[in-house]
């Protein structure tokens, strides 16, 4: 129930961009296939967000659109995500390791085919829903920073991060979320979007990725 009223909290200033939207907004103009690009925060969850502190994404993929009558859509997209590890997650590998840690990563990369059911809310702006499955990547890295060379004594080359350890795995992936669609000029549009995004690992990663994107 807390994770739920946390997303809720997180969905509710969609809703509220609804009645801010611009006076010279645009009515639809059909378009079978459209590109998106987007960018935006990810909120790490659960047992992800004690071990990696809330990071960032960026994405981009294609939206097709069989029937302008029917409320119906597909979207294939790409997305990656950053986050940097917290001081507990150091701490617990640095325990286990006899070599110094002082910093840590987590990056992933999804690959997601989606259904998306739309609602209009005026001739400008589209609520709709959306969910799928594919795949994600997922790195962990461990760093060490350099302590008697780095960049101002050694010159700018120097890499003052050596990797400690690794670890990868590509597992199945899903997601959920609901967003909001403002139409532009010429077909375009713009949207602000957020999903519930799992990638079924050995101890799941989760997090919600708050995205704002233009169609074209």
């Amino acid at each position: 129930m807390k994770h739920m009223k946390s997303y809720l909290a997180i969905l509710a200033p969609l809703a509220l961009l609804g009645c801010a939207a611009p006076v010279m907004a645009q009515t639809y103009e059909y378009q079978p296939v459209r590109w998106f690009i987007d960018a935006g925060g990810s909120v790490t969850q659960r047992d992800t967000a004690t071990f990696f502190d809330n990071g960032w994404t960026i994405g981009t993929g294609l939206s097709f659109t069989p029937d302008p009558a029917q409320p119906f859509m597909l979207r294939a997209e790409i997305d990656y995500s950053r986050f940097d590890a917290t001081s507990e997650f150091v701490s617990a590998n640095q325990a286990l390791s006899s070599i110094p840690i002082d910093n840590g990563s987590m990056q992933t990369l999804t690959g997601f085919l989606n259904a998306v059911l739309q609602a209009p809310v005026s001739p400008w702006m589209r609520f709709y829903v959306t969910g799928g499955v594919g795949l994600g990547y997922r790195r962990l890295e461990l760093t060490q920073n350099g302590f008697f060379c780095n960049a101002f004594f050694c010159g700018r080359d120097f890499d003052h991060n050596a990797l400690v350890a690794s670890d990868d795995t590509t597992r199945f992936a899903w997601n959920a979320g609901v967003g909001l669609d403002f139409a532009l000029p010429r077909g375009q549009s713009w949207f602000l979007e957020a999903r519930y995004e799992r990638i079924e690992t050995q101890q799941p990663t989760e997090f919600i990725p708050i995205r704002f994107g233009y169609r074209f």
